[in-house]
């Protein structure tokens, strides 16, 4: 049997103090910013008539930073009254529990200093953090080295599994706000894994299945605006059939401010342009090996600037399901990607944004803002497969 001291040591019934009062404040400090920042949401939403549900994916990652720093020192909060209580009356528990506070929060302090911007800019402050830790650490050394001291180890008796389930439904049994609260806490972490879960595997299921989508493909047309440093911008559409045709149109600004446009095609190992009011075939060298349509060979995403292979993404990336957008008037769901590139000297990973219709769940937009760049890049899809065969101009040689 569990012998409960009615007067536990000294020292531990200071630690359970500490406990309390620290996650009391951790507690208080959840609450502050968990109010403080619905107070804020719900302004902006009353002032400007928005819906936080449409929200850019930047509101949504900072709602989703302050999210965290509300919850992890409310859970931290809660989980230390409880401690300190169970310290009081030497359950087994609690020190277990008390040993795991220490090194949570340690944990969790480290990943705040060392945690890098968010893409909104946003970063916690350091120096908070610092002062945080200069009272936090010296505690939980103090807490390690207690709770492992052999003769405070013989002070909570070491029980099976069947003596925690009776300390804790003891402790619902007695106590209903402790019930109330652990019911809670167990159900928002149960339903936060389980969503989180169900986002990631949706996610990745998608990509999967617009992977196996473009793999039937044959024709569509591709369009994009394309900056480049010190040019005016340039307009690029492309039809393809493949395997044997592509039709690309450029249209840009000179020096002059006059509009010009450059047309190609290629059709069945030829390469054509358009020039002088008519369809010239291009020079080529005698030892020139025809590499036929990339898009054809690689896959009709491959050759887009804003985005990677599926492929490459179900391999390695990292996927978070977005909202319903309409891009010319056609309904399909945002997905932002993430894949590692370690060996990339610019950048440690590539991110874009790709729009994934639902239905036939080919792609319809992709977008991206590279290093260094002014602009997001955006690239579109459209008229999948509606091309039985090359669409030749009619001045073109046949």
């Amino acid at each position: 049997m569990h012998q409960v001291t009615a007067t536990p040591p000294r020292e531990v019934k200071i630690a359970a103090i500490v406990a309390i009062v620290g996650g009391s404040l951790f507690a208080l400090v959840g609450l502050g910013v968990a109010g403080t920042v619905g107070f804020m949401v719900l302004s902006i939403a009353n002032q400007y008539h928005v819906s936080v549900r449409n929200a850019g994916s930047d509101f949504r990652e900072i709602m989703g930073m302050f999210a965290y720093l509300a919850g992890v020192p409310l859970v931290l909060g809660l989980a230390g009254i409880f401690t300190g209580r169970g310290l009081l009356q030497l359950r087994p528990w609690a020190r277990f529990s008390a040993i795991a506070w220490a090194i949570v929060s340690t944990v969790t302090c480290f990943y705040l200093l060392a945690h890098p911007a968010f893409k909104s800019g946003f970063q916690p402050s350091a120096t908070a953090i610092t002062l945080l830790m200069l009272f936090l650490f010296p505690v939980n050394a103090w807490w390690l080295f207690l709770f492992f001291r052999a003769s405070t180890r013989e002070l909570f008796e070491p029980s099976p599994v069947s003596a925690y389930r009776r300390d804790v439904s003891s402790l619902m049994k007695r106590d209903r706000v402790a019930r109330y609260v652990i019911l809670t806490v167990a159900t928002v972490a149960v339903l936060g894994i389980g969503y989180r879960i169900q986002q990631r595997s949706s996610a990745m299921k998608e990509i999967a299945r617009s992977r196996d989508a473009l793999s039937t493909i044959k024709s569509w047309h591709f369009h994009t605006v394309r900056y480049i440093s010190g040019l005016a911008p340039e307009t690029i559409d492309k039809d393809t059939v493949c395997p044997s045709f592509q039709h690309v149109t450029s249209t840009y600004r000179d020096a002059a401010g006059l509009v010009q446009t450059r047309e190609g095609i290629y059709y069945f190992g030829s390469s054509y342009y358009f020039a002088d009011g008519r369809w010239q075939p291009a020079q080529r060298r005698a030892e020139f090996v025809d590499p036929g349509i990339f898009e054809c060979n690689n896959g009709a995403t491959n050759g887009d600037e804003n985005s990677i292979s599926m492929a490459g993404v179900l391999e390695d990336g990292n996927v978070k399901r977005g909202e319903l957008i309409s891009v010319d008037g056609d309904s399909c769901r945002e997905y932002a990607v993430s894949v590692p590139t370690p060996h990339d000297p610019q950048e440690k990973e590539f991110q874009f944004t790709i729009c994934i219709n639902e239905q036939d769940h080919l792609p319809r937009e992709t977008r991206r803002t590279a290093p260094g760049a002014t602009h997001e890049g955006v690239s579109r899809f459209s008229q999948w497969n509606a091309m039985s065969e090359p669409q030749l101009p009619p001045e073109f040689p046949k």
